[in-house]
This record gives C-alpha cells, sequence and structure tokens, in this order.
C-alpha cells in the first residue's frame, strides 16, 4: 500500500444513508485505507441494522452506535478522539456518507500534504453525473466572503480557506493543538453546518497552511441526509452558526471593517426568507444566536489569544467578492421576479 495512507484513519459519520455509507466505507477500501471508523448518530433501526449487517464481514471498519444524534461537530470529535488514541494515526480523514472516494485522486491528495507540509487539506467534490451529462462541481473546499459568510468553493479562482467538511485530512499536530487551545476541534454547540468554516478560521489564526489538490477526489450525493432539501433546519444552523463563528474567531478589527457588508448580507436573508414564509424560522434563529453570544464571546477570549498570524495574514484568505456569484444571482433574481 501507498506509505502516504499508511497513517490515515478515516472517520465516517452514518445518520439513516445505510447504503451511501456502505458504498463509502468501500471506495475507502479500494482507495487503500486500512482504518476506518463509522459512527451511526441514532439512526432508525433499519437502517443500522443495515449499516451493521454491512460491515459484518468489513474487517477494516468499526462501526460505533451512539444512543443519540450528536450531529456532525460531536459526532466528528468522537471519531477524531478516537482515531488519535491510535499512535499509528498521524492524519484523519473526515468523509461524508454520502461520498464516493476516487482512489487515484485521494492518493495525490494525500501525497501532496505530505510533501507540502500542510495541515489541513481538502480536495474537488463533483456531484454524480447523469448518463451523458458532465459532472458539476460540488465543492473545491470553503470560500469566506466580504460578507464574512462562507460557501462551497466553487471555481478555483476563489480564495481558498480551508478544506470543507465533507472532505477533509488534518494532521495529528494541528488536531491537538486546536484541542487543547480552545476545548475541542469542531465546536459542538454548533450541532452541525459551519463548524468546518469556524475549524478552518482558527487553523488560520494559528498560523497552520491549508492545502488543496485540484484532482478530482471524491463524487458527493450532498445533503443526503437530509433527503436533499434546503429547509428550516439548514437555513436555522447555517446562519445561526455563522453568526456564533464571526463572534468567536474573527478578531475584532476585521469585523468592524466588514460590517457593512454583513449587515447588508443579513438585510438580504431576512427579505428572501420571509418572502418565502420562514419568517417563524428567522425569529427563532437570530434570537438563539443571540442568546448564545455571552458563552461564545466566552470562548471567544481563548482562540484570539491564540493568534499567531497578523491581520493582513488573515484577510488574505478572505475573498473579495460580496458572496458566491451563482447563488447571489439567482437569490437577486428571484427577489427582482416578484415570486419565492
Amino acid at each position: 500500500m501507498d506509505a502516504a495512507r499508511e497513517d490515515v484513519v478515516a472517520a465516517v459519520i452514518n445518520y439513516n444513508t445505510a447504503p451511501l455509507t456502505l458504498a463509502c466505507v468501500a471506495s475507502l477500501r479500494e482507495a487503500g485505507i486500512e482504518r476506518i471508523l463509522v459512527l451511526d448518530n441514532a439512526s432508525a433501526e433499519a437502517d443500522f441494522a443495515a449499516l451493521r449487517d454491512g460491515l459484518a464481514a468489513e474487517p477494516r471498519a468499526r462501526l460505533v452506535r451512539s444512543g443519540e444524534n450528536q450531529g456532525f461537530a460531536r459526532g466528528s470529535n468522537a471519531l477524531i478522539a478516537e482515531a488519535l488514541a491510535d499512535p499509528a494515526c498521524a492524519r484523519v480523514l473526515l468523509v461524508n456518507s454520502d461520498a464516493v472516494v476516487e482512489r487515484e485522486g485521494l492518493a495525490e491528495c494525500l501525497a501532496r500534504m505530505r510533501s507540502e507540509g500542510c495541515d489541513l487539506m481538502g480536495g474537488r467534490m463533483l456531484k454524480p453525473a447523469a448518463p451523458g451529462a458532465a459532472p458539476e462541481v460540488d465543492s473545491l473546499g470553503i470560500a469566506l466572503y466580504r460578507s464574512l459568510l462562507a460557501s462551497n468553493r466553487k471555481s478555483t479562482e476563489e480564495v481558498y480557506l480551508g478544506p470543507t467538511g465533507g472532505l477533509a485530512v488534518y494532521s495529528r499536530r494541528f488536531l491537538e493543538e486546536v484541542a487543547s487551545r480552545h476545548g475541542h476541534v469542531f465546536d459542538p454547540s454548533y450541532f452541525c453546518y459551519a463548524e468546518d468554516t469556524d475549524l478552518c478560521v482558527r487553523a488560520r489564526l494559528l498560523g497552520y497552511a491549508a492545502g488543496y489538490c485540484d484532482r478530482v477526489v471524491a463524487y458527493h450525493r450532498g445533503q443526503a441526509s437530509n433527503a436533499g432539501r434546503y429547509d428550516d433546519f439548514i437555513l436555522y444552523h447555517g446562519i445561526r452558526n455563522s453568526i456564533w463563528m464571526l463572534a468567536k474567531s474573527m478578531p475584532a478589527p476585521i469585523l468592524l471593517m466588514h460590517l457593512p457588508w454583513v449587515v447588508a448580507l443579513h438585510g438580504g436573508i431576512v427579505v428572501r426568507h420571509v418572502r418565502q414564509g420562514r419568517a417563524r424560522t428567522l425569529w427563532r434563529l437570530y434570537r438563539d444566536a443571540l442568546a448564545g453570544l455571552p458563552a461564545v464571546l466566552r470562548a471567544r477570549r481563548a482562540v484570539q489569544a491564540s493568534r499567531r498570524v497578523t491581520l493582513r495574514e488573515l484577510r488574505a484568505h478572505i475573498d473579495p467578492r460580496f458572496y458566491e456569484t451563482r447563488f447571489l444571482g439567482g437569490a437577486l433574481r428571484e427577489l427582482f421576479r416578484g415570486s419565492p
């Protein structure tokens, strides 16, 4: 097996996606990953049974079941802690359960991580294509825009913040230091969404290098545990957590410098989602974001005290665009059409 894969432990979270999780594990095995940890996040009994039975003959995979849905953040933290308990583990590979890894792309990604000395690494993820159609870009990592809201990076012309949690490799030294300094790897209060952006910002504050491999590393179905829908759950957690990320991880001078763009963005969010009938969800997310600020600001002290980079160095990782161009264009067309 390739030496670049010998020290890697893969971590996958299953939530009612057993067939896809089994395909993901099979692709990791074919890619040469020797140890795979799978957490079942309190799936339905039938889904867990299918997962358990499917992994029974897979010696490389270890299945753990949680009695409660821990979300992506806490679930990933548990898997990372178990991976690092093995002294041979030098890197942890996080993969979404609805992604299928490409053998050669993953090999190149891991090899470049080692040769370039990066502590965080991501790669090109595509959406599976219909027969005869060209595959569409799903994610080229995370981009953090001038409005200080992040999105999946769709073009290599956009500034790269770091890897998305759907496909990311982290070094042991980074994981151990961030957990020691900040009390966790992923912030467990987030549950899911924006926790990977928060981790990338904190990694940049600590001065860690994030690399990117533009070769296809995985095909990603996307939001399979949520039936592919953008719903109130995603809106609530995504925007609430993005507010907490700014309050905890963004230095005050950058916040002040970008404040007009932040206000404009949230104004647009309110207008758009009120028109879509989500006023109740908006009220709840902003109320809960404000209610959580005291705890977030307490956590901020440790995060900001650990900063080892200048403001100029951190701003270099923020894309000058207001927000992701295609998404913003669609939202504006929707607004001026006069219908949701």
